[in-house]
């Protein structure tokens, strides 16, 4: 720790002794002070350094090596690991020496799980070792090699990450990012609380960490998560959920699953024409529809359909026609809702992908899934740019590329989120959707 203090010393004084020299001298000096004082953290950083979380017994071999953690965290190529505890806490490491945390005051000390320990600590600056983002308490904290020295996970002190005034990137890799993390639901309406900080990011997109927990909100259940950059190219990342159904409905609820193909139970005649008896349909129809129960889901136009208002496929209720267009370009939705008409044909309500939201024929010969839901053993890729192969489910940490054409064997299917991914044999996941590869 006098290490660390007597490092910042310097680094502040070159900081000030620059005005009065030349641009040589000043460069001179500067540069000799900050390789004096990365040598001092890198010191404590060997005497210290950092553990995995899943096994405390397990050491680094060195102060710039990444932590080594359970089997299912990962570790990046800039030398970051991530992982998460309990489903909602997202931990990522950093490598000795690499940034810097300053906060000023007294703060207090919490645990690992984020409970207050009733302590306080003082510091000014630190080699940051973690950022710990508990999702379900909407907070984020840090610990460094100030806040605590000792090389036990279990007894490591944290701060919140508000309280740190900056982060100084050691390396060039780093550049410090505010990052947001929302909450809504299936129609994109805010649901919750929504979490913004600073924090050091890099190449490797630290914010993909998170694309593995599933936190939670009363009254929802998990659906997915997604990061978006936007044009500043600063990350956020969006969980979504579905709102939980009450099981008390008035009775015209079905309880259980239904496939979209019991649409064809009744004629849906009124699914692509605005005939004149269509015209005529009253909307007090719609107020009396059948809502059902049914798994959210995606899926493809593999014919021309309209998107309407309401559950009564009229003219005056179109929005716009679908026109059938080749495999790779085929129109997707995300099923948000589902109804029957009065007649009882079912309808399913849908967001477009530019957020528009209308109903369409839930009629299996003109919609279909967008992901394989069964194994399709063996698939040739089609999409024009090619697709990739990834380390990991949630489609990161890429392994290759396989080009439009290539033929690959499939072992099995996994569900992830609403979506599902394909595991070739060599244990690596592509995409599932249809429009981009095709069962062979």
């Amino acid at each position: 720790m006098y290490k660390v203090s007597i490092s910042f010393v310097l680094y502040a004084r070159a900081k000030s002794n620059f005005k009065g020299m030349d641009v040589h001298m000043s460069r001179k000096y500067f540069n000799t002070v900050l390789l004096l004082s990365t040598t001092l953290l890198t010191g404590l950083a060997l005497s210290h350094p950092l553990i995995g979380h899943a096994d405390a017994s397990t050491q680094t071999s060195n102060a710039v090596a990444t932590t080594t953690a359970s089997a299912s965290s990962t570790t990046t190529s800039n030398g970051n690991a991530y992982g998460v505890d309990d489903d909602n806490i997202v931990w990522i490491t950093y490598p000795s020496t690499h940034v810097l945390t300053t906060y000023t005051g007294t703060g207090i000390c919490y645990n690992a799980d984020g409970s207050d320990t009733n302590k306080t600590v003082s510091g000014t600056s630190g080699a940051l070792g973690e950022v710990r983002i508990n999702l379900n308490q909407r907070t984020a904290y840090i610990w460094d090699s100030m806040l605590d020295a000792t090389s036990n996970t279990s007894d490591r002190k944290y701060r919140k990450i508000t309280s740190v005034s900056s982060f100084t990137p050691f390396s060039s890799v780093y550049t410090i990012k505010p990052l947001t993390i929302n909450f809504v639901d299936t129609d994109g309406q805010s649901i919750d609380h929504s979490m913004t900080f600073d924090f050091p990011d890099n190449s490797d997109k630290l914010e993909n960490a998170l694309l593995d927990a599933t936190p939670t909100v009363d009254g929802y259940t998990f659906s997915s998560a997604a990061v978006t950059t936007g044009s500043d190219d600063n990350p956020a990342v969006t969980y979504t959920f579905t709102k939980n159904t009450s099981d008390s409905g008035s009775g015209n609820e079905s309880s259980g699953s239904e496939s979209s193909s019991s649409a064809t139970s009744s004629t849906d005649s009124d699914n692509l024409s605005d005939s004149s008896s269509a015209d005529s349909t009253s909307d007090s129809t719609t107020s009396t529809a059948t809502k059902v129960s049914v798994s959210k889901i995606l899926v493809y136009a593999t014919r021309k359909i309209g998107l309407y208002k309401t559950v009564n496929f009229t003219k005056n209720n179109r929005i716009r026609w679908y026109q059938k267009q080749p495999r790779t370009k085929r129109p997707t939705f995300t099923v948000i809702g589902y109804a029957r008409t009065k007649a009882g044909t079912l309808r399913y309500k849908v967001k477009t992908t530019s957020g528009q939201t209308g109903y369409i024929t839930a009629n299996t010969n003109y919609v279909g899934n967008t992901y394989y839901q069964t194994n399709p053993k063996k698939i040739t890729v089609i999409n024009a740019k090619g697709i990739n192969a990834y380390r990991k489910v949630n489609l990161t940490s890429k392994v290759r590329h396989y080009r439009k054409g290539t033929v690959l064997k499939v072992k099995a299917v996994k569900q992830h989120g609403i979506t599902t991914r394909l595991i070739l044999t060599n244990g690596t996941y592509i995409t599932a959707n249809k429009t981009m590869v095709l069962k062979k």
